[in-house]
């Protein structure tokens, strides 16, 4: 909790402390109040209204003299106006100060959580769970908001009221004030273990989101599966079950909190009855004057506010417990120790563009047995074409990720020309080395907002001509809007092989030096295909990488490596594998058969 408020800059900090100065003031004119209001009932006792009248405040420390009770009707009249329009306006623009704050607060937070996240590799997302993050930026990031402004205006009231209203209380009958002042405590305990009693469910509960948010996610991409396979009842019955959970876990926690006012209240009323009990008992006894009658009633007001002070402590523990919760997971992302892939001021790639590999290993987690990617060596010279094949999970986009250094690999080396990639230019790498994946990556906007993604200035006939050598010209323009035709979420409403080709000329913009097309043709047609990678050999000055289960595609590649289970199992062109490969043999002419 305090290392994330530590990490607000101070600019925001001392609005918050301004805030509860400000509310602080707000509350110090609540208190006077109820003394002013008591001296109505001294005016009911006086005999004569036009004698003169002495007021009193805070058991003598002020005294007023008025000439009749008229007079000093009016000036307690004025005077309650004047301080609650006061009260009032503080207290307006306090909760306006703080909330402001706190939005500020939020915002920063967030952009900063983005700031990480980019800075994240893909392991690092994996090991966060892309779910958990979202749940995070959006929900975590927004019960701290709730925190934040309970710390500061309704702490400040609370902790104000509670010694405000025992200072005042002792002033004005010390005997009565020492019930009151046992009592806070008790009270505070109570809620204290009630709080940390909530506390596992709270978190629980945070967990359980993030599991709704998965399936939600999970439902909206898998739409057309469910409706293939009549999937609707065993999607909502999994959804109803986490959601079912969510709501015990907040059910849990929230039966307990509920019952914070009902006991506070409850508490109160059975000690305003003791008290109403002692001041009967002194009026039967003639005891009791005009003067007990207005002291009893100042306290009566002042018990109140002690008690609504320690309602709105109960109110703060309960968003401290669950701030508490989300500042811990926020943190987690901030303070997570990246692997530095990204270079800000390394070395820039301007003349070599030869891609060498040198006995490259690569597991995800160092006390993993086994390796993904074992022992890996090949060159690619500047303008030749390398083709990866081998089986599903045998590491060929694993590959093509570390050739763009999205894993940080700490065995073997991956150099261009003399420099290692890792500690090359991040920006410069993403210059040189282009890569499309499998899964076209299309953000909701038009097709030329996401063009220009690659190349911010690119202009219409720089766009135009990466379409075409990507063979994506003719359908953009049957479109009404053209370049202007707009992609929904998921550009669901453009076929597989359109969203790949849209991918292939967007990186082609770029005019990368080498080119990685991992799977990038699989939604392709072949002559499409083929077309397409005629047109990067004949247009574009770049090594080319080419990943595919697509053998023919490949076959006229300068070389060929076949993967298997993270290891070389051969390399070579296209005539050498079918010779010494029984793998590439057996999988090419099957794909020829078919």
């Amino acid at each position: 909790m305090l290392k994330l408020i530590k990490f607000l800059p101070w600019k925001i900090k001392i609005l918050f402390i301004i805030g509860s100065f400000i509310s602080l003031i707000s509350v110090i004119f609540e208190l006077i109040t109820p003394t002013l209001i008591s001296q109505f009932i001294r005016l009911l006792f006086i005999e004569n209204k036009n004698s003169q009248v002495d007021l009193s405040f805070f058991n003598g420390l002020i005294n007023f003299t008025f000439n009749n009770a008229i007079n000093a009707r009016n000036y307690m009249i004025y005077s309650i106006i004047v301080l609650t329009i006061i009260s009032m306006s503080l207290t307006f623009g306090c909760t306006s100060l703080i909330v402001y704050a706190a939005e500020r607060s939020s915002r920063y937070i967030r952009e900063n959580f983005i700031r990480k996240l980019n800075t994240l590799s893909l392991k690092n997302i994996s090991d966060l769970k892309p779910e958990s993050l979202i749940t995070r930026v959006s929900d975590d990031i927004a019960v701290f908001w709730e925190f934040l402004i309970s710390a500061t205006n309704v702490l400040t009231r609370a902790i104000s009221m509670i010694i405000g209203g025992c200072i005042l209380a002792v002033m004005n009958n010390v005997k009565m004030a020492i019930g009151l002042i046992l009592l806070v405590p008790i009270i505070l305990t109570i809620v204290s273990i009630m709080a940390k009693k909530a506390s596992p469910s709270i978190k629980k509960a945070q967990l359980a989101v993030e599991e709704i948010t998965k399936q939600v996610d999970e439902n909206i991409l898998g739409s057309r599966l469910i409706k293939i396979y009549d999937l609707y009842k065993n999607r909502e019955e999994k959804f109803a079950k986490i959601n079912k959970t969510w709501k015990n876990f907040n059910v849990n926690a929230g039966s307990i909190f509920v019952g914070i006012a009902p006991l506070f209240f409850g508490i109160f009323n059975l000690f305003v009855v003791v008290l109403y009990s002692l001041v009967v008992h002194d009026v039967i006894s003639n005891v009791a004057t005009y003067d007990t009658i207005v002291r009893f009633n100042i306290f009566i007001d002042y018990s109140f506010y002690v008690t609504f002070g320690v309602i709105l402590g109960a109110v703060f523990i309960s968003a401290f417990v669950k701030g508490k919760i989300s500042a811990t997971r926020v943190i987690e992302v901030l303070n997570t120790n990246e692997d530095k892939i990204y270079v800000s001021n390394g070395k820039k790639i301007t003349k070599n563009f030869d891609l060498k590999v040198e006995n490259l290993s690569f597991k995800y987690y160092s006390s993993n047995s086994n390796y993904t990617l074992h022992n890996i060596s090949f060159s690619l010279p500047f303008g030749k074409t390398l083709g990866l094949v081998g089986p599903t999970g045998s590491g060929k986009s694993i590959l093509a990720n570390l050739l763009v250094n999205n894993y940080l690999y700490n065995e073997g080396s991956i150099l261009i020309g003399d420099n290692e990639i890792k500690e090359v230019n991040t920006k410069n790498l993403h210059e040189t080395i282009g890569i499309v994946y499998q899964d076209a990556l299309l953000n909701t906007g038009t097709i030329k907002e996401n063009m220009l993604f690659a190349k911010n200035d690119a202009t219409d006939e720089e766009i135009n001509q990466a379409l075409r050598d990507a063979c994506a010209y003719d359908f953009v323009y049957k479109f009404e809007e053209n370049l202007d035709h707009v992609i929904t979420q998921g550009a669901t409403n453009l076929s597989g092989g359109q969203k790949q080709r849209l991918s292939i000329a967007r990186t082609l913009l770029t005019k990368p030096k080498i080119l990685i097309l991992d799977n990038s043709t699989s939604a392709l047609d072949n002559i499409t295909a083929h077309q397409v990678l005629q047109n990067i050999k004949n247009k574009y000055s770049c090594s080319t990488i080419i990943i595919s289960q697509k053998l023919p595609l490949i076959k006229n590649a300068d070389e060929i490596i076949v993967l298997s289970d993270g290891n070389m199992l051969d390399k070579g062109n296209h005539e050498e594998l079918m010779k010494s490969c029984s793998y590439y043999n057996e999988s090419y002419n099957n794909q020829l058969s078919q």
